[in-house]
C-alpha cells in the first residue's frame, strides 16, 4: 500500500510524460487530457493494488494504455464524427527560425494525422517503443500480449507509417 501523499507526489512528478504520451497516442490534447485524468483516477481508486517495490511509470503507463484501448474501442462502436477536424499532434518545444518552426509545425501534424491513422494497438506500440523508448518486454506487459506480437505490431506500423509519410525531408 502506498501512502496519499507519496501517490501525489509520483503523480506529480510522472504527469509531464503521461500527457506526452497521451498527446500522442490521441493526436489532440483535449482528448489527452481527458485520457491522463482517467487513468490517474484509476490509479487513485487501485493505489491498494500498487507495491512500491515496483516502478510507478510502468504501472501508470499499463493503465493509461488500457484506458486508451478501452477508449478507443467504445468510440469504434459509437463511431463518432468530429465536428471540426483534428488538429495537430504535440507543439515543438524550441524550434528556432520562424521557418523551422513552420517546417516542424507541417512535419508533426504530417506524423500526428499518420499515427492517427493507425489502428489502436499498433500506435500503442510505436508510442511504447519508439516514441516512449519502452522495450519490448515492458510493451508487451503493458499491452497485454506477448514479445512477439509486439514486434509484429511494430513493423506493420512503422511499414504503414512508411507509406503514410512517404519521402520527407528532414526525416
Amino acid at each position: 500500500m502506498i501512502a496519499r501523499e507519496k501517490l501525489d507526489e509520483l503523480i506529480e512528478t510522472h504527469s509531464a510524460k503521461a500527457y506526452q504520451a497521451a498527446c500522442r497516442l490521441t493526436g489532440n490534447q483535449a482528448d489527452a487530457c481527458d485520457l491522463v485524468q482517467e487513468a490517474f483516477l484509476r490509479i487513485i481508486e487501485k493505489k491498494d493494488l500498487f507495491d512500491p517495490g515496483f516502478d510507478f511509470g510502468g504501472w501508470m503507463y499499463r493503465i493509461m494504455f488500457r484506458v486508451y484501448l478501452n477508449s478507443r474501442r467504445s468510440r469504434e462502436r459509437l463511431r463518432e464524427v468530429p465536428l471540426e477536424p483534428e488538429a495537430g499532434s504535440v507543439p515543438a518545444a524550441g524550434a528556432g527560425s520562424p521557418e523551422r518552426a513552420a517546417e516542424n509545425s507541417e512535419l508533426g501534424r504530417s506524423i500526428g494525422a499518420a499515427l492517427a491513422g493507425l489502428p489502436a494497438e499498433l500506435r500503442a506500440c510505436v508510442v511504447l517503443v519508439d516514441m516512449e523508448g519502452m522495450d519490448y518486454e515492458f510493451a508487451a506487459e503493458t499491452l497485454g500480449c506477448p514479445v512477439g506480437s509486439v514486434a509484429g505490431r511494430l513493423f506493420r506500423a512503422r511499414r504503414a507509417l512508411r507509406a503514410a509519410l512517404g519521402p520527407m525531408e528532414g526525416i
